[in-house]
């Protein structure tokens, strides 16, 4: 009757269910049934010198293993004490699950695959000047030199002095700095204020264009470079100018010596990108990317 009435009792019915429970949960998960499974923390050189890198977004391991040989034993003592806080923060954080379904750990955690992509690839070595010969031949139009020209000119104000006035000024203007045989830098001492510059030293059309307007910036592209000889009256958006056009160069492909820094900047670039590309097509190639519910191909 003791033994019948004993195992009627609901607690020992909750103490088999939860021992049953226990048992295949320590049988899924083996590592659990040991308090102490997975709470160790080792610090080493090895673990020290990953921290240094991660710290500093830059993967080389000589460099940061030097700066870890070179430290004192008080500032070793303090990194491991920073790793050791760092770590347990982490593990602590990951066994309640905080990371689950959080975009800001999520993009954090993207972001250092990112940077250690990026900086395997910045240490495998610059480029020479055979690399940058063929990326600049391989990339000439987006360092093409625009045609451009240098001039000065002198004034008449349309707005001030009206249309007809203001031609009649420019040709009168035109006369005195030809016999004055005035230069490039006499400007300055003719004419009224123009908006925007006087003196316009190797200017593309375009640039041109956005202070004068798009008919002076065609009709000065038909005129012969001189010292001394002015040109006009030609017409802008504000009035009449006289013009003197001392240097004209044609657009061309500089050589490498004029813009080496920029091509090895825009050759490292590229080459960090095409280096993170193709390391996530092959990180692809180990998934199986199911896409649902996308949206079909627009037969348009």
């Amino acid at each position: 009757m003791i033994l019948k009435r004993f195992l009627r009792e609901p607690l020992l019915h909750f103490l088999v269910a939860g021992g049953l429970l226990f048992g295949i949960f320590t049988w899924i998960h083996p590592g659990a049934a040991n308090p102490t499974s997975g709470k160790t923390i080792v610090v080493d050189k090895a673990s020290l010198l990953n921290f240094l890198q991660y710290r500093n977004k830059a993967f080389n391991a000589e460099y940061f293993g030097a700066q870890l040989e070179a430290m004192s034993f008080r500032e070793r003592q303090e990194l491991a004490t920073q790793y050791v806080e760092e770590e347990l923060l982490y593990r602590e954080a990951k066994a309640l699950g905080l990371e689950e379904g959080d975009d800001v750990i999520r993009q954090r955690l993207v972001q250092k695959m990112k940077f250690l992509i990026d900086d395997l690839t910045a240490t495998s070595g610059t480029p020479t000047d055979a690399d940058l010969e063929e990326y600049l031949n391989k990339n000439q139009s987006q360092y093409v030199i625009d045609p451009s020209v240098t001039f000065t000119h002198v004034f008449a104000d349309s707005s001030v002095l009206g249309d007809k006035s203001a031609r009649e000024l420019a040709e009168r203007l035109k006369v005195q700095l030809n016999s004055k045989r005035a230069a490039f830098n006499d400007a300055p001492g003719f004419g009224d204020r123009f908006p925007f510059l006087q003196n316009y030293v190797e200017r593309t059309s375009d640039y041109i264009a956005s202070h004068f307007g798009k008919e002076f910036a065609s009709e000065i592209q038909r005129l012969t470079p001189s010292q001394t000889q002015w040109f006009g009256p030609v017409q802008s958006n504000y009035g009449y100018h006289v013009v003197l056009i001392t240097s004209r160069s044609e657009g061309r492909i500089p050589e490498l010596r004029e813009i080496r820094t920029q091509v090895e900047e825009d050759w490292l670039r590229d080459r960090t990108e095409n280096a993170r590309a193709r390391s996530l097509r092959e990180m692809a190639g180990q998934y199986i990317i199911e896409r649902k519910d996308i949206g079909e191909k627009s037969s348009k």
